[in-house]
Parts: C-alpha cells; structure tokens; sequence
C-alpha cells in the first residue's frame, strides 16, 4: 500500500520550515530586534497589534482581543499606549455609534511598513546567493502553498471571524 501525502519527506520537510520560521518569530529576541531595527518604540504586542490592524482592517477592542486570542481588558492594556503614542486612533462605527473601530494611524502605517521593509531585508540576505529563477521558484511555489492553505481554512471554517456588529 502507497503511503499517504503525511507520509511524503517533502512534507515533513515544510513542516519543520514552518516550525522554525515560526519559531523564530516567536523569540523575544528577534521581536526586540525588529522593532529595534524598524524603529518602532512600543511594547512587544504592540507590534503585533499594528500588524494585525493592517492586516485586518479597524476592528474594535473585542475583535482585536479575540484576534490575539486574549481578554478584552488585556486587549485594551496593550491599546492604550499605541493610542497615547500615535500609532492607533479610535472612530465611531458607521452603523453602531456605541462601538469604537481602532484604525491605524499614518505613523502606525509607517511603522509597520518599516517592520516589512526588514523583513524583507532579512529574506533578501537569505536568498542573496540564490539564482533569480530559484527565488521566482520559491516565491511562486510559496504563494501557491498559501493559496491552497487558505482555502483549506476557509473549507473548515477556520478564517477570522467577521468584525463585531457587520
């Protein structure tokens, strides 16, 4: 009997690539370092926060906490000094005025465009002895694993949930 698609070396080789990359972006150290490197004076969830908020779209306090997967007072903890700071504003909900929408400010913006702007740097130095056709290989190889990974998601209901109140 064949084996299955888990079986194949080739996945478990995209499995440890995806456990190391993530890994390493879960380090303090290398959050310290982009945030250093970007410029970006905030507390470590801040970055993230900016992040997912550009990703994302405004969201309010609730759904920003059920993003990260923390309580809605934790959420808004780690709010308050990116407002103070610049980096967020709140607005009014176009159709619930009782609930507020965190939106990015263009220093917000900025500062995750600079968080971009080293992560791609530290791809670029990574793949700066690689031929053009291996990295336009790799580029489309890992666009067409997101594709289908995200569509793999969506079949089993695991996309972010709709903002609260749309």
């Amino acid at each position: 009997m064949a084996g299955t698609v888990e079986d194949d070396p080739a996945v478990r080789r995209i499995e440890a690539f995806i456990g190391q990359i993530t890994a390493m972006s879960r380090l303090p150290a290398s959050r310290r370092r982009l945030r250093r490197l970007a410029e970006i004076d905030t507390h470590e969830s801040g970055l993230s926060i900016l992040l997912l908020l550009r990703r994302t779209g405004p969201l309010s306090v609730t759904d920003l906490a059920r993003n990260l997967g923390v309580n809605q007072s934790t959420a808004s903890r780690q709010v308050a000094p990116l407002e103070e700071d610049g980096f967020i504003t709140r607005t009014v909900h176009p159709s619930h005025r009782r609930i507020a929408l965190l939106n990015l400010s263009d220093e917000g913006r900025a500062a995750c465009e600079r968080a971009q702007a080293v992560g791609r740097r530290d791809i670029a130095w990574a793949i700066k002895d690689w031929t053009p056709e291996d990295r336009a290989v790799l580029g489309e190889l890992l666009e067409r694993f997101g594709e289908a990974w995200s569509k793999g998601a969506a079949v089993e209901g695991l996309t972010p949930d709709p903002p609260e109140g749309l």
